[in-house]
């Protein structure tokens, strides 16, 4: 049996145990495949847009014997899901706009019993904003490294409750009150990338002041990160 990487294996950590899995954007079906084959999960959809990555999938699902348990699905998001196949879903490997995007057309998401397990590989500040104004709540949130780079997993709950999302919340969510490394690193890269960003900005522009306030203080959240 084949091991997960970090963020695959984190994204694992938040799917219950006995839950329906749906998998968006499944790839290799690397994820269903060894819940299935660790028993604990009863059913899983892998889907993907394209066919090759269903492909991919299939030949995984048939070569650890997972087939009674995780099916394909040829789906754009979720378009072709029905609500009563997935208890969890997972949005991996995918930009945070997209994730939005995805989530705000698939209605049947707005169910309290649905949880969403989401991996931003960009913009995940975009997708907290958009969690926040449209009553979805971050319930957890983790960070790992896995092959050299800083990822950030979500578990999302919709309560239907619109929240504020401040600046800080925007880029780093629950990572702000996590001492982990993991975090700190998360927040050292995140906060890296604005910085370059900052030079680009005129120094007496509104701009410029209200991300130099951000920057301060994500500089004092990962404090004594190196890469």
């Amino acid at each position: 049996m084949f091991r997960l990487d970090e963020r695959l294996a984190l994204c694992a950590e938040f799917v219950r145990e006995g839950a329906r899995l749906a998998d968006v954007g499944t790839d290799h079906a690397y994820l269903p495949v060894w819940l299935a084959c660790n028993g604990k999960i009863i059913s899983a959809v892998a889907c993907d847009v394209r066919i090759k990555p269903l492909e991919n999938a299939k030949a995984n699902i048939y070569k650890y014997h997972a087939e009674n348990i995780v099916s394909t699905a040829l789906s754009d998001g979720l378009d072709n899901i029905s609500p009563d196949l997935a208890d969890d879903i997972v949005f991996a490997g995918m930009g945070g706009e997209l994730i939005a995007k995805i989530i705000m057309r698939t209605q049947w998401l707005r169910d309290g019993n649905k949880r969403l397990i989401l991996q931003p590989m960009s913009r995940a500040d975009t997708l907290r904003l958009f969690l926040c104004e449209n009553g979805f709540h971050i319930q957890q949130e983790k960070a790992c490294i896995s092959s050299g780079k800083s990822y950030s997993v979500m578990l999302c709950v919709y309560d239907g409750i619109k929240r504020n999302c401040s600046d800080i919340f925007k880029y780093t969510g629950l990572l702000e009150n996590d001492n982990s490394h993991e975090a700190k690193r998360y927040i050292y890269v995140i906060n890296d990338k604005l910085k370059k960003k900052l030079r680009g900005f005129d120094q007496n522009s509104d701009e410029y002041k209200k991300l130099y306030q951000t920057v301060s203080h994500l500089d004092i959240l990962s404090e004594g990160v190196t890469l």
